[in-house]
């Protein structure tokens, strides 16, 4: 492997590359750290079990990574006589086969989790795409096993029209005051008051807004009130050539294709004043972590993996192993310096920032959101500090400010998206200097992300330092009560946090598995379906008195193939339901509180019995459509019958807060209404 590498790259494989590259071939997550070569370990996993006749798919972050590992890789894989493909966001269906078909494939992870969500949409088999779930190398692991594990991929079509209460509702929303509302932003939580609730009537024209008959104006009136006051612009989302574009927290990215939950999202368009979405149903969709949980062999690499290696067994059982750099860093990572105020933390940053620019270092800025960027860099500049900056509004530029971050007297301000893909190369003056000083404004909910920001600084022996700046004004200690400003309870803090989060996400996972054992029941049977009609049996089986005319009136051929067409389709019908009815359930679960249940066994007992009605229903609806449509040697005309829709697909940002499973307030306010009495 390591002469393959040298003859068609040049290049010498570390020792600590091939540790890491045996390690993933063992099916575990080498923790290597930033500049280390990671990209290059992956190829020789990859050839490695590609010549031993695996079929490899390598998961990257995003579309640029996936293109530019291809471009330099392929080469490699080639003079071993292996196929290497590439499939991005823009490639056509028809050319997806063939790429999947190769020895070695780069994907993201979230576009190979597509794919697979549109074969349940195919009517024909050769609609089919063939994955190939034998091994999986995930890049980034961490990023992509844990902060994205629980994230909905979605596919879904657009409804015909927007429901016209939305405007009525937000203009209600919009003139209810302080009075009218309890706000507990650091919670993430708002409700009506009673006074909020009986002005919301009134303005509504309705008797009783706790009324069944009125669920959905409670509903749209709560999230609205979210739209309005909990998701902020530049730090949740951004608006950009008049559309919303959600932020993703951990990278400080544009979360690419990803949407708010439908009643979210078209609230924070109508309050941005841009042109509002249409609906959308939901044909299908799983969390990322079921979709990686299909391959045979999963492994992966990153530079920060170490301190969720609890949580990475736990959820894919998976093992991680630390690998040392191949010369040992010499980056100085100082002391945290903890500030009573916002305020006071600007003051030491400007002195900070100025005192290090002086000496011809190169600067990281790291800090929380878009509007934070934005305002440090306004600051600094009036200072006469030149800055560049990296946000979610300048993803397009990253590759070519990162590049360049590491010149002399460079100041690069950036949200926590710098961490991934580029490596930031040290001028020599710059080293001279003491290297990339990397300098945060605030510590993040994990330790994790911290330390990717950190890693930016220091790689392969290089110089370097990293600082982090902390004000007890910063939302994550605010939320927690705490005795001391000492260092090591920030931390501790932050470990607080990392728990949370996790904890969250096992609770999500408990929902996801309920829904999922579902998902795989109904596709199991669509596929049989698909392939092979005749071992269904269905028409004959359930009405065989209508079966005989009809093969009477249309041969043996054409109604299997409309039995076969009508059956693929109301599959997908009522799957939409049963998860527009699912998704409805979780948001009124809180009510099991009350009635002292645990919420997750009502789900389930819940979701048992719509799944057995959804069955019931496919049966009735496949029969009585047998009955009246026309059918030919070839089945159904179902583009005539109008039983074909158009799909698109995103990712739902989800609530992982504690606060999406505290309405409880609210929910007593409700009870008190409908009963009339005090609880």
């Amino acid at each position: 492997m390591k002469e393959t590498i040298i003859r068609c790259k040049g290049m010498v494989l570390f020792d600590t590359q091939l540790s890491a590259a045996y390690a993933m071939e063992q099916g575990m997550i080498a923790e290597l750290p930033t500049g280390e070569g990671k990209t290059l370990a992956a190829v020789v996993t990859a050839l490695s079990l590609a010549l031993s006749g695996e079929q490899v798919q390598i998961l990257v972050f995003n579309d640029y990574l996936a293109a530019r590992d291809y471009k330099e890789n392929k080469e490699v894989f080639q003079f071993c006589g292996l196929s290497c493909g590439c499939i991005l966001q823009t490639t056509k269906r028809e050319h997806r086969q063939a790429a999947y078909d190769c020895n070695i494939l780069y994907i993201t992870a979230r576009e190979a989790g597509f794919d697979y969500l549109r074969n349940f949409m195919a009517f024909r088999e050769s609609g089919l795409l063939r994955q190939h779930f034998h091994t999986a190398i995930v890049d980034e692991a961490d990023s992509i096993l844990i902060d994205e594990a629980g994230i909905p991929l979605v596919l879904a079509g657009e409804e015909p029209t927007i429901d016209k209460n939305y405007m009525t509702v937000w203009k209600t929303v919009e003139e209810l005051d302080a009075q009218d509302i309890e706000f507990q932003e650091k919670e993430h939580q708002v409700w009506l008051t009673e006074r909020g609730a009986v002005h919301a009537e009134r303005l509504l024209g309705v008797n009783n807004l706790y009324e069944l008959e009125n669920a959905h104006y409670l509903e749209m009136i709560h999230t609205f009130l979210e739209a309005r006051l909990l998701y902020k612009k530049d730090r949740d989302y951004i608006v950009k050539n008049g559309t919303v574009f959600v932020i993703e927290h951990t990278t400080g990215r544009v979360a690419e294709g990803r949407r708010f939950p439908d009643h979210l999202h078209l609230a924070i368009e109508i309050k941005e004043g841009v042109k509002a979405r249409k609906g959308s149903q939901i044909y299908n969709m799983m969390p990322l972590q079921f979709y990686l949980l299909k391959y045979r062999r999963l492994c992966g690499m990153t530079g920060t993996a170490w301190s969720s290696r609890k949580e990475l067994k736990n959820m894919y059982d998976l093992s991680v192993i630390r690998i040392p750099p191949h010369v040992p860093c010499i980056r100085r990572d100082h002391e945290d310096v903890i500030l009573s105020t916002n305020q006071a933390l600007y003051t030491q940053v400007y002195h900070k920032i100025r005192q290090i620019h002086q000496t011809g270092q190169p600067i990281l800025i790291g800090t929380q959101s878009v509007e934070e960027s934005e305002a440090l860099a306004g600051a600094l500049r009036k200072r006469n500090l030149p800055c560049f900056v990296l946000n979610a509004k300048e993803d397009e530029k990253e590759a070519e400010l990162i590049a360049l971050a590491g010149r002399p007297y460079r100041i690069t301000i950036s949200t926590n998206m710098a961490g991934r893909g580029v490596d930031i190369k040290l001028d020599k003056d710059a080293a001279t200097a003491g290297g990339l000083f990397v300098l945060s404004t605030g510590i993040n909910r994990s330790f994790r992300i911290d330390q990717q920001l950190r890693g930016r600084t220091g790689r392969q022996g290089e110089p370097g330092e990293s600082q982090f700046f902390i004000s007890m004004e910063q939302p994550l200690i605010k939320r927690h009560v705490i005795e001391n400003t000492g260092k090591v309870q920030i931390r501790r803090i932050q470990r607080m946090a990392e728990g949370e989060d996790a904890q969250m996400r096992y609770l999500l996972e408990k929902y996801s598995l309920i829904l999922e054992k579902h998902r795989r029941m109904i596709t199991q049977y669509r596929e049989v379906v698909l392939r092979d009609i005749k071992s269904v049996h269905f028409f004959e089986t359930n009405a065989p008195v209508l079966y005989k005319k009809r093969v009477a009136e249309s041969g043996t051929q054409g109604v299997l193939c409309a039995e076969q067409q009508l059956l693929l389709f109301y599959i997908n019908q009522h799957w939409v339901d049963y998860l527009a009815a699912m998704e409805s359930a979780r948001e009124s679960i809180h009510f099991a509180i009350l009635g002292g249940e645990e919420p997750v066994d009502v789900y389930q007992r819940f979701a048992v019995r719509a799944f057995a009605e959804m069955e019931e229903d496919i049966k009735k609806d496949v029969l009585s459509k047998l009955k009246t449509c026309k059918i030919t040697e070839h089945g159904v005309d179902l583009r005539g019958e109008g039983l074909i829709k158009a799909t698109n697909t995103w990712t739902y940002m989800i609530d992982e807060s504690k606060s999406q499973f505290a309405k409880v307030p609210s929910l007593l306010k409700y009870i008190r209404k409908l009963k009339g009495t005090q609880l």
